[in-house]
């Protein structure tokens, strides 16, 4: 059972609010609610200590109290809330109307005098409802306190460490778990039962392969399939991986598998499709196509019969299904089966060690081992259970090891894996079960992010400040990170902006919380798995059963279903409702929004019928409102008057102008739109009024609109997160430039900023950015759309020493730049993007030392040790740079390797030194190449990869097929090189772009051996031609052919600072330097 404490946690602070009003000090409150707050004070201590004891230790009699507390606590807050809001709503309004002419003052005068009689009169009411309503309270609380007293609950509380962040080692855990337990040989087993032909099948069925994966929950089924798809899905023409559940919705099944298969049908507008239309679209998309699909955790008969026999129809010779699943029954004879084994004793025991020696140098007693030996054999190689008991113990000294043991309780019959994570959530802090059970809102398999998680928790009142100077988000971080170091939450790579964007409950945790949280009332889930009929004909009569009969439902989800009510069990007392999560759900009447009263959380997801968001504004206690989805009806207007709202996240591509009541929120902390904005507030509902603002994700699309935001932006210094995306390129002119770049510069506190543009990659940003002096507190810092010309000065580890994600694109890369980043102490991601790179460079040992994944559009050279913690690498190779030098004769001669006489098999960059390496991600361009160097270079570098002992998974992709030449076009091409000219505009040309714009102009032209640069010195100074001439030479030293240079100076009449400077031509050839054979590649 859960026994967490309720609103306990929150009541205290807010009775001491409370007293120090005005409203309050009539004769007899002030005396009472002191009273009342001494005795909440000492249940909450009663129920922090009950939570700490073993649910089978304490009595019914116990447990019922406990609920009954927490029931209590719930209604009070609600009371104290609901009063608070209501008064100093009432305080806010203005008492007088604006001076405009004398007439019109003295009638706005009479007005107000009334208003104020009227505000008096309802103070009044409010204080007798008020005192009513805490002498009933104080009298119930009385009794629960006598019938505590006959019992006593034994336990102890936890404290928060001061600062938690996730430990590296529970991040890679689930991911690096095929490499931990053993299941090579399981891939492979599956790999090769995927190739060949069923004998039980029927003979026209041999066409598609279908391979079963079966095993007990926490085995790592879905771990086993999306090893096999990572390696093979590169052979097929498209690719998919997606889960069914438990309740599966046939039509989001089909939606799901579409946008599996190409991304592209997720920018379509689908709400409205239904099965039909689905089947049609996916049907035409497989059409001669050899398909790769894992199905991952089916439940039931009839949800597979439908999937397997469409793909059936839809069957190009060669394709291959995976199917995952608990159920053996559901497999037919037609299929393979594989059946997963659990781990053996061997493995077990290096999963377990693996995640409790976590700590260097931590000794494990021979006490400990005996003890641990124990542990490891009731888990049953389940890796989930042993996971989750390790990360308990991790934190318990070695000799606490025994008695935890002995406390779990394992029974002969038990189910050993649901009995070690119910140890776990017991073992929780109590702060930090309700933010668990909350999890139980969403569905399986749901793909969550843990902001909107923490955002949820702060409005239910989970989390707390802990110190004066904290943020309450950031209290909630670190929640979040304790629950994922004890492995009670699993972070995910789901194709987010990064790892830490993504998070999911694996299946067996999620069914211990549910069945907790309905058992003690926390959530009320709605849905097939729960009992509840939701087909058409629920009507709403029927009943839902709530776990007692003085049972109030406080919190409510609804998933996966189409309805015409809520049942009347909860719409009995809507006014109790504390959350309402409608989850790819359709409800035909919806109750009116204001029926929710003291709704603190309102979250619509995917629904196909629109949501009619009128009377919002009566939701005076909402603090987190997000409705997701294109059926939208009009956004309320008077959204404004809600007081208490945190989140704001707001789905809806026609949303072209920001409401103006949005910023008269000054309490908002995170505010999300989705919608092309055209249009920002003017006059005196200025954005700049959410000074409160802490993350802000936001579409700019036109001038008006990105003119008013880069002012306003300024004023917003309390930004933790800021994602912003223009549409046009107009914020690219200078003007518009300094303007954003000075409100950057107010953002001290900035943790994460994300900026991109449509369209906009071919301008470059000039040294206006490089007056931007980012916040030294900086962790995420992703710029896309447009290029800057060479590194900034600012990206350095001494002035971001915090930097975790760099997402950047530049025109010039150089060695110092990358020497920088390598020294970069929290780096972990790395998306660089660079038209010209150095050749071949090598990162050296330690270098990019907390790496997890590197993407480059180069390929670069790595020595022992370098790169010790990178798992993802993706580069790109050019066919043409890897493949032969043709001589002036036109005869191919030699290859583009460092070493002159290496052969196309002796392709080594030293992946092999990448020891945590998981994937390799390569793309080859295929620009300017022949079909054979294409080929061939694919070859080698998938020799290479293989060659790794971890043996990564691999995934190869052409980019710029429609430049591939014939070997005719090819030859003539490289003779058409050797001799070039190139035409240059001095005033064109801007000084910090010279370099960048002649090395990439030049390393295009693989085979050039003599340069003519006819340069245009109209309106130039001498100065300016000198420093184009300059970066000329220094882009001509950079070719690895160093080719002879001619420069032509025209038009020298023309220039700006001199009427006499004669044509000139100017020889620049060294004979003597060296011609290296180091490949360009990107």
């Amino acid at each position: 059972m859960d026994l967490a404490v309720g609103a306990m946690v929150n009541l205290a602070p807010k009775l001491g609010e409370l007293l120090k009003q005005e409203y309050v000090l009539q004769k007899g409150l002030k005396p009472d609610i002191e009273s009342l707050s001494n005795e909440l004070l000492m249940m909450k201590a009663a129920l922090v200590d009950a939570s700490e004891v073993p649910p089978d230790q304490l009595s019914n009699v116990d447990k019922l109290w406990v609920r009954q507390v927490r029931e209590l606590s719930y209604d009070i807050e609600d009371t104290v809330d609901d009063f608070m809001v209501r008064v100093a709503g009432r305080d806010d309004r203005p008492a007088a109307a604006t001076d405009a002419a004398n007439v019109i003052r003295k009638i706005a005068g009479k007005v107000t005098a009334v208003m104020k009689k009227v505000n008096v009169i309802k103070k009044v009411k409010d204080r007798h409802q008020l005192a009513d309503k805490i002498k009933d309270i104080k009298k119930l609380s009385k009794e629960l306190a006598e019938l505590r007293a006959r019992y006593t609950v034994r336990g102890a509380g936890a404290n928060l460490a001061a600062s938690i962040g996730i430990d590296p080692r529970v991040l890679g855990l689930y991911k690096k778990e095929s490499d931990l337990v053993g299941v090579q040989e399981a891939r492979n087993r599956v790999i090769r039962m995927l190739t060949e032909t069923n004998p039980h099948a029927d003979p026209s069925d041999q066409s598609v392969n279908i391979v079963s994966i079966v095993g007990v929950g926490g085995l790592g089924k879905t771990t086993l399939a999306k090893m096999v798809y990572d390696t093979l899905k590169q052979d097929f023409d498209c690719s998919a991986f997606f889960s069914v559940g438990r309740t599966p919705n046939v039509t989001r099944i089909f939606e799901k598998l579409l946008v599996e298969l190409n991304g592209k049908y997720k920018q379509l507008d689908m709400a409205r499709w239904d099965l039909k239309q689905f089947c049609d679209e996916l049907h035409t998309f497989l059409h001669n196509k050899r398909y790769f699909i894992v199905v991952d955790d089916i439940w039931d008969n009839e949800s597979w019969k439908i999937i397997r026999d469409f793909l059936k129809d839809n069957d190009c010779r060669g394709s291959r299904i995976i199917m995952t699943t608990r159920n053996f029954d559901v497999t037919t004879k037609e299929e393979k089966v594989y059946r997963l084994k659990p781990l053996s004793d061997d493995n077990s025991k290096k999963l377990f060690y693996k995640r409790v020696q976590s700590q260097e140098g931590k000794r494990i007693d021979h006490i400990s081992i005996e003890a641990s030996s124990k542990i490891i054999d009731k888990c049953g190689g389940i890796p989930l259970a042993i996971i989750a008991m390790a990360s308990l113990l991790a934190d318990k000294s070695c000799q606490d090891w025994a008695k935890v043991y002995d406390s779990i309780g394992f029974g002969k019959n038990d189910d050993s894996t649901m009995s070690i994570l119910s140890y776990s959530y017991y073992d929780l802090p109590s702060y930090l079960k309700p933010c668990l059970l909350y999890l139980s809102i969403f569905s399986e398999d749901d793909i969550l992010d843990p902001y909107e998680l923490i955002w949820m928790w702060m409005a239910e009142g989970f989390v707390h400040i802990e110190k004066e100077g904290h943020r309450l988000f950031e209290v909630g971080e670190r929640y979040f990170n304790e629950l994922v170091n004890r492995s009670m939450i699993q972070m995910e790579n789901h194709g987010t902006r990064d790892l830490y964007k993504a998070c999911r409950i694996h299946d067996i945790v999620l069914e211990l919380i549910r069945k907790l949280s309905i058992e003690e009332n926390f959530v009320t889930i709605l849905g097939k798995e729960h009992g509840t009929s939701l087909d058409s004909s629920w009507e709403g009569e029927k009943q839902v059963d709530m776990p007692c009969l003085d049972s109030k439902a406080r919190r409510v989800t609804i998933q996966n279903c189409h309805v015409k009510h809520i049942p009347q069990g909860i719409m009995d007392r809507p006014e109790t409702l504390r959350s309402v999560c409608i989850i790819f759900s359709d409800i035909e009447n919806m109750p009116p929004l204001c029926s929710f009263r003291v709704c603190r959380v309102l979250f619509v997801y995917e629904s196909r019928i629109p949501i009619n968001l009128k009377h919002l504004w009566k939701l005076q206690h909402l603090k987190f409102l997000a409705v997701v989805g294109e059926l939208v009806e009009e956004f309320s207007k008077e959204v404004g008057q809600l007081r208490s709202l945190q989140r704001l996240e707001l789905w809806h591509s026609g949303l072209e102008e920001l409401p103006p009541s949005i910023c008269s929120l000054t309490q908002l902390l995170c505010l999300k739109l989705k919608g092309q904005l055209k249009s920002l507030p003017a006059g005196r509902d200025r954005m700049g009024n959410l000074a409160s603002l802490e993350h802000l994700e936001l579409n700019i699309d036109g001038r008006s609109a990105t003119e008013a935001f880069v002012v306003e932006l300024g004023k917003l210094t309390r930004l933790r997160v800021l994602v912003i995306k223009f549409g046009p390129v107009m914020i690219l002119e200078e003007s518009l430039q300094k303007s954003f770049v000075q409100s950057l510069c107010s953002l001290r506190g900035l943790q994460e900023l994300e900026i991109s543009f449509v369209h906009a990659s071919s301008y470059r940003f000039g040294s206006i950015w490089e007056l931007w002096e980012p916040p030294r507190k900086l962790r995420h810092l992703r710029i896309d759309g447009f290029r800057f010309s060479r590194c900034p000065a600012w990206i350095s580890s001494s002035r971001l020493p915090c930097l975790r994600r760099l997402d950047l694109l530049l025109y010039l890369v150089q060695v110092h730049d990358l020497d920088s980043l390598s020294r970069f102490p929290e780096l972990d991601h790395l998306n660089l993007d660079g038209f010209s790179w150095p050749p071949m460079y090598t990162v050296c040992t330690d270098g990019f030392k907390n790496l997890r994944t590197c993407a480059v559009k180069t390929l670069l050279k790595f020595d022992m040790g370098a790169m010790p913690n990178l798992e993802e690498l993706h580069f790109q190779v050019s066919a043409e740079y890897l493949a032969y030098v043709v001589s002036d004769d036109g005869s191919l001669v030699e290859q583009l390797f460092p070493k002159k006489d290496a052969t196309i098999g002796d392709l080594d960059f030293g992946l092999g030194n990448l020891r945590s390496l998981e994937q390799v991600t390569i793309k080859v361009s295929c620009y300017n190449a022949t079909p054979a160097q294409v080929q061939e270079t694919e070859a080698a570098v998938r020799r290479v990869v293989e060659d790794h002992p971890n043996r990564p998974t691999l995934k190869m992709e052409q980019s710029l097929e429609g430049y591939i030449v014939s070997d005719q076009r090819y030859l003539e091409k490289v003779r058409q090189q050797h001799n070039m000219v190139f035409p240059v505009s001095v005033r064109e040309i801007k000084d910090d772009q010279a370099d960048s714009a002649f090395i990439w102009r030049l390393r295009g032209h693989l085979y050039l051996q003599r340069a003519i640069f006819s340069i245009d010195c109209a309106g130039a100074s001498m100065c300016q031609v000198e420093k184009v001439e300059a970066a000329i030479r220094h882009a001509a030293n950079d070719h690895h052919n160093r080719p002879t240079l001619q420069l032509i100076r025209i038009n020298t009449k023309e220039m700006a600072s001199s009427s006499d400077h004669p044509n000139t031509e100017v020889y620049d050839h060294d004979d003597d330097s060296p011609c290296d054979f180091f490949p360009k590649y990107g």
